[in-house]
């Protein structure tokens, strides 16, 4: 950094950040702060956006709980202002989520820069727009960047950082710092894309997509659920490149070129977008309104939030089993080392006298025609809780795997005590209730809050998948089961031998 660059503050020193902007994005940003420990100051005119963010804020408050991020955090170290010159005053950081709209972008940048000390990095979150483009009117475009998040930002890890012409190295490179230091997944772009990496290949999909409903090739229904049960179920753990890769066998990439190279020249799609008119805007609309059924817009994002937590602590798991033997030491994104697993042996688990509560969210497709969770999704939970368990116990998916063994369910009884409804938190308290050297004897308490609404009482044996039979636990899981504490809670023993 030469003497002309102002010294940009260090990550440890800030303890406050402006969000521009209370909308879905800015909102989302603004929550995704206060989960990391910081008091953030939002600016936005509109008079109900203070009501509006308390509501996103809710929404995504348990959603952030279920990753972790709120531990020892204020929900309410948040305040609205509607002076910008207040709302940066004390700032470490600026994050600037206003409408689309290139007019607007360029006269708030602007406000923002002539508001902010010259050593604060501003930081726009807009999904199309160049930087170049937008800080025509700033005085100080050399700490203005890009850092375009995703939707929900509360969730979705990716961060696009990118500078214009008239942006510094050393502020791109410290706005992609900060991004990680706060646990953003973070691509720091060589040069100016219009709309980034991402969003290009959203839009050329999206051009597809409605293409095909206008040509009546597919509903909006079964485009959906081409992604979500087909090739979506893959990109959370490889992308269009390595899904490709593997589609050429064992000659990789070079031999998918090779050999499916002329089909690039197919008729397969048009990337030009189609005329959006009014019949394609309402076939459209009516296409979601069919699929969506009787499930709200939070609904939707209940769901979508849920299957997102679920999938980010899928691919946390993955990562830590596949680490090396000499990366025991090395941090999750959740700030929890990752276990390393030996050939055959089962995966190192952290000393506890007590097994680890599971815990859930009731999502709309647990729901029954009474409006309560149905029983089958009682099963589904507990059965959730167990997989913890043998996670715990260190008979994990990589044990399973290399040791070609598992844990089975053998019996079970099940009491269903009250009603679970939409959105109730679910805490699934595990008991050892026993263990011998080839079986476990597991006891579940299912809490809404303090209010106790199912049980569980099972009787796994330890099995091996290639012999088909019975056998006694390895001695690590042997040794790892006797680290539990054992507890009888006074129900159990009822209806289980």
């Amino acid at each position: 950094m030469n003497a002309s660059t102002p010294a940009y503050p260090d990550f440890d020193a800030i303890d406050t950040i402006t969000c521009v902007g209370a909308g879905t994005i800015g909102g989302g940003w603004a929550a995704y702060f206060l989960a990391r420990g910081y008091r953030v100051k939002i600016w936005d005119p509109a008079p109900d956006a203070g009501d509006k963010f308390a509501r996103l804020l809710d929404a995504a408050w348990p959603a952030l709980a279920e990753l972790d991020m709120v531990d020892g955090a204020d929900r309410t170290a948040w305040s609205l202002h509607t002076d910008l010159a207040e709302a940066v005053t004390g700032s470490g950081f600026v994050q600037e989520s206003a409408p689309e709209d290139l007019a607007l972008k360029r006269g708030l940048l602007a406000q923002i820069d002539g508001a902010c000390p010259p050593n604060i990095v501003i930081s726009s979150s807009t999904s199309g727009y160049s930087m170049t483009e937008m800080a025509t009117e700033a005085t100080h475009p050399e700490r203005l960047v890009v850092g375009h998040p995703f939707n929900p930002p509360y969730l979705i890890p990716l961060v696009e950082v990118v500078g214009g012409q008239s942006t510094s190295a050393a502020a791109v490179d410290w706005a992609a710092d900060f991004f990680a230091h706060i646990g953003k997944s973070v691509i720091r772009m060589d040069r100016e894309v219009p709309g980034f990496i991402a969003n290009r290949l959203q839009e050329a999909q999206w051009r597809e997509a409605l293409h095909m409903v206008e040509q009546g090739e597919a509903t909006v229904e079964q485009i959906d659920r081409s992604i979500t049960d087909g090739p979506g179920l893959r990109w959370p753990f490889q992308g269009p490149m390595l899904t490709f890769h593997l589609a050429g066998g064992e000659g990789g990439m070079a031999h998918m070129l090779d050999h499916f190279g002329p089909s690039l020249k197919s008729p397969w799609t048009r990337l030009t977008a189609p005329e959006l008119s009014r019949q394609l805007r309402d076939d459209v609309v009516a296409g979601c309104d069919i699929e969506a059924g009787e499930r709200s817009i939070a609904d939707l994002v209940a769901h979508r939030d849920a299957g997102i937590i679920a999938l980010r602590r899928l691919n946390v798991q993955l990562a830590a089993t596949a680490a090396e033997p000499d990366s025991a030491d090395r941090a999750t994104d959740d700030g929890a080392p990752a276990s390393s697993v030996g050939p055959g042996a089962p995966a190192a688990v952290e000393s506890s006298s007590l097994l680890d509560a599971y815990t859930s969210e009731v999502v709309t497709e647990w729901i029954d025609y009474n409006g309560h969770m149905s029983e089958a999704f009682y099963v589904l939970v507990f059965g959730f809780a167990t997989d913890q368990v043998m996670d715990q116990l260190g008979l994990d998916a990589t044990y399973r795997e290399s040791a070609k063994a598992s844990l089975y369910t053998v019996e079970s009884h099940i009491r269903y005590l009250d009603e679970a409804a939409l959105g109730d938190r679910l805490t699934v308290v595990p008991h050892l209730v026993s263990a011998g050297e080839k079986k476990l004897h597991l006891a579940y308490e299912m809490y809404v809050g303090d209010r106790l609404v199912s049980t569980e009482e099972i009787m796994a044996l330890h099995v091996d998948q290639a012999e088909d039979r019975v056998v006694p636990f390895p001695a690590a899981v042997t040794e790892q089961i006797t680290q539990i504490e054992a507890s009888r809670p006074d129900w159990v023993g009822r209806s289980i031998g």
